[in-house]
C-alpha cells in the first residue's frame, strides 16, 4: 500500500486552510446578543451558532460590596 507524500508546501495549504476553516467557524458560532420580546428588560439572551438560546436574568445592584475582613480591621482593640 503506498502512502501518501506530504511536501511541505502541501503540508503549509492543508494548515492553513484548516486553520481559516476553525477561524471561519468560530466568527459564525460566536455567541451574539438577541432580544426576546416575551422577556422583560431584566434579561440578557444570547444565541450561539444559530441553534443554542441562552438567556440570563440581571439582577440591578442595590447597595456596595461588604468585606468582613475591613470590619475586623476597624474594630478597636483594647
Amino acid at each position: 500500500m503506498a502512502g501518501t507524500r506530504w511536501t511541505g508546501k502541501r503540508r503549509a495549504l492543508v494548515i492553513a486552510t484548516f486553520t481559516l476553516a476553525c477561524a471561519a467557524f468560530l466568527r459564525v458560532a460566536a455567541p451574539k446578543p438577541v432580544s426576546i420580546a416575551e422577556l422583560s428588560s431584566e434579561w440578557q439572551c444570547n444565541k450561539t451558532a444559530f441553534v443554542l438560546t441562552t438567556c440570563t436574568q440581571v439582577r440591578p445592584f442595590n447597595g456596595t460590596a461588604q468585606n468582613p475582613d475591613d470590619q475586623l480591621a476597624s474594630r478597636d482593640d483594647d
